[in-house]
């Protein structure tokens, strides 16, 4: 059964048939819930929905969309699953230190996938480079 949580609705206590359930900050929930009820036009009915649908548009931050393909000298390719396509991903010694072959730019999704790789950190690392937060900090000396 459930329990009334005053202006909140109906909160269970186990989860429907087919469902798990997750345990989240209050603070994030009760964020998700101003959300929700400032905005009625989004449609969400209740923070799992919410949740589930900010899950499904953000699939590369899990690694679903990217597979590592090759290390080389001075770049990594990776296989891009959503554009079907493999893409370069350089380092170089001179900022921006790190640039993306398709994109053009030195903040990608693509980037971010592959600085994300533990094989991929050791070698930067190895080389000099500095990753905070995947992203490169400093190139190496």
């Amino acid at each position: 059964m459930g329990r009334s949580l005053s202006g909140y609705g109906t909160v269970n206590v186990m989860p429907r048939p087919g469902w798990k359930s997750v345990s989240l900050p209050k603070d994030m929930v009760d964020k998700i819930q101003r959300i929700i009820e400032s905005n009625p036009e989004l449609g969400y009915k209740s923070v799992a929905d919410f949740i589930v649908d900010a899950i499904r548009r953000h699939p590369d931050y899990y690694n679903i969309r990217f597979e590592h393909f090759n290390v080389y000298e001075d770049h990594v390719t990776i296989f891009d699953k959503e554009l079907k396509r493999l893409v370069d991903v350089y380092f170089s010694d001179r900022k921006p230190y790190v640039m993306c072959s398709l994109c053009e730019d030195s903040d990608c999704i693509h980037i971010r996938f592959t600085l994300s790789l533990e094989k991929v950190r050791k070698i930067l690392k190895e080389k000099g480079f500095v990753i905070k937060d995947d992203k490169i900090i400093r190139g190496p000396f």
